[in-house]
């Protein structure tokens, strides 16, 4: 008979403890614990790492311009420190903004960049860099090895993995084109266009072209003429000036807009098969096995690939959390709140914030996970072989770190208590934030670093409990794995959320239990709970029940008292 295993502040079952060892190379499926901890690339090694021990920081150091494009920039000496301690050190660098001085001449910097439907180069204003900033360009050969050039030269000072951050982000149109798509319209990207639409429509003739896109016949896909070759090929930009829609290039009215395609930034959806998508999925798999077999053949070592984001190819998705993410619609269009606050203005105008715990974010972490989980499991890569995880973390600068630092310290801890609870609740992994490169206020400086140490040893005892975890419907489909909650302290206001997970590979299926009885810095203690699910959400009636908690001492062991009745297993937690 299966085991289940519940837990009353977040709920599972006990296997057992594993210790990881980097004496082979790291498997992400093996990790528990991520943490972010970003430094320049010169800068020494975070303690804080030390303390915490986790099995990953996602971001060791990050290449930033001119930072990051030398080897004598990086200190590489930290590395070994890193793997005297079990940790796995990934390297990271911007894979898309570029500054003036990146570059030894302007007309390569302009040739890097992107550009829009007018025929100018894209200005990014909207960071409020002291230096105009722009994107790069992945259509370009150049700019690509300029990405390979520096991924290697962090493979040579020995990182495990690399990290690429805002691989996409070249196509909003910047706060010049009010971020309407006006971006990647240069010569290399053009090209690439009349390639795809040749390949798309390999039997159509002249008339097909200008019958159903409209194309003058001056201007139309050829076969027999380089596509590189802007003048005697088709010109994209030409065809959308000569329509009026260089300013606004994916309007409707534009019938190759939907053969062009929309980019969602960090996103690279496997359904979506138009251009862009096509073409950038092309790209950013050609440089991921560029530098895995480069680090293979030159070092014999296998690395580590992710980004910021879900994309397809890694070896782990690393998302950030900020508001404006366009797939995730909400009316006011700021998507899901990862960090929800609660704000007071007292009379005298002092601004409260306050953690809103009382909030679940199943719903968006499980959208997150299925989101990945199609991604990564479309690619075919074989490093996608087993679960391959899929990390979080609060991203900055935005104002859901803001509103993070902002929490008074028991509520900087709540909030790990109970998101972090949360994600792992749902298959997903918080990377636990201890410092950023902005000079933000550090765990230490928070006064939080203590306790997240004490509480992320709870997910190492239990590694073996947290990894490959999927919720059953995203596995076995239908529904079914609704989790109810009767009895106990305030039974018609309790707030409790709860799933149900099943382990890729060993099958063993895990019940969590989220509090978010909160308010204020309170969690209102849920004794007396009887936690009732089907049966066949957890593989039949189980025979035995372990119950686990962050909140348990160490080495303390509990057994929940397991009923099985009319298809519904029942098991009491807490008291």
């Amino acid at each position: 008979m299966p085991s289940l295993n519940l837990l009353p502040w977040l709920l599972l079952v006990i296997t057992f403890p594993l210790t990881l060892s980097l004496s082979t190379p790291p498997n992400p499926q093996d990790f528990s614990v991520y943490a972010f901890s970003q430094s320049d690339v010169m800068w020494d090694d975070d303690p804080q790492v030390y303390a915490l021990l986790p099995d990953v920081t996602i971001r060791a150091i990050g290449k930033w311009s001119t930072n990051g494009t030398k080897p004598s920039d990086y200190n590489f000496a930290q590395i070994p420190r890193y793997h005297s301690h079990n940790i796995t050190f990934m390297g990271s660098g911007t894979a898309s903004v570029i500054f003036p001085h990146d570059f030894s001449a302007p007309e390569i910097y302009d040739d890097m960049s992107t550009y829009d439907a007018e025929g100018n180069p894209v200005p990014h204003d909207e960071f409020g860099f002291p230096v105009p900033a722009r994107r790069g360009n992945l259509f370009n050969p150049s700019y690509r090895n300029y990405l390979l050039s520096w991924a290697k030269i962090q493979i040579d000072g020995g990182v495990d993995g690399i990290n690429f951050d805002e691989v996409n982000g070249g196509y909003s149109g910047g706060q010049r084109w009010g971020f309407n798509g006006n971006e990647g319209f240069d010569d290399y990207t053009l090209a690439d266009f009349t390639r795809y639409l040749l390949a798309k429509y390999p039997d159509f003739t002249a008339a097909d072209w200008q019958g159903k896109f409209g194309m003058s016949s001056e201007n139309i896909p050829s076969e027999t003429v380089s596509p590189d070759d802007l003048i005697n090929n088709f010109d994209y930009r030409q065809y959308l000036q000569h329509n009026n829609w260089s300013s606004n290039p994916l309007t409707d009215k534009n019938p190759l807009s939907t053969e062009w395609g929309k980019v969602t930034p960090n996103r690279l959806y496997p359904a979506d098969k138009s251009f862009l998508p096509t073409y950038i999925r092309y790209y950013w798999t050609s440089l991921t096995t560029t530098l895995r077999d480069y680090a293979l053949a030159q070092h014999n070592r296998t690395l580590l690939i992710s980004s910021n984001g879900l994309w397809p190819g890694v070896s782990f998705n690393s998302v950030g959390l900020y508001p404006w993410n366009l797939d995730e619609v909400t009316p006011d269009y700021r998507g899901a709140d990862y960090v929800p606050v609660t704000t007071t203005t007292a009379p005298n105008g002092t601004v409260s914030i306050h953690l809103n715990g009382s909030k679940s974010l199943q719903s968006q972490f499980r959208y997150l996970k299925s989101l990945h989980r199609e991604i990564t499991r479309a690619s075919n890569d074989s490093s996608q072989d087993g679960e391959t995880p899929i990390a979080i973390f609060i991203d900055w600068p935005n104002d859901m770190m803001n509103n993070y630092q902002s929490l008074p310290v028991e509520e900087k801890k709540d909030y790990w208590r109970i998101f972090g609870a949360e994600a792992y609740a749902n298959g997903l992994f918080p990377a636990f934030h201890l410092k950023d490169t902005v000079g933000g206020t550090t765990a230490t400086q928070a006064g939080i670093l203590e306790f997240l140490v004490g509480y992320t040893g709870f997910f190492k005892r239990n590694r073996g409990v947290f990894t490959r975890n999927v919720p059953v419907r995203m596995v076995f489909g239908g529904a079914g794995d609704e989790v109810v909650f009767k009895g106990g302290q305030g039974d018609d206001g309790m707030r409790l959320v709860g799933s149900v997970l099943v382990q890729m590979g060993s099958g063993k299926r895990t019940v969590h239990v989220v509090n978010h009885d909160y308010e204020r810095g309170v969690i209102k203690v849920a004794d007396g709970v009887v936690v009732e699910v089907d049966t066949g959400a957890v593989g039949g009636c189980p025979k035995a029940v372990d119950v686990l908690s962050p909140d348990f001492a160490v080495g303390e062991e509990r057994a929940g008292k397991v009923t099985c009745e009319g298809g519904k297993a029942k098991v009491e937690i807490g008291k």
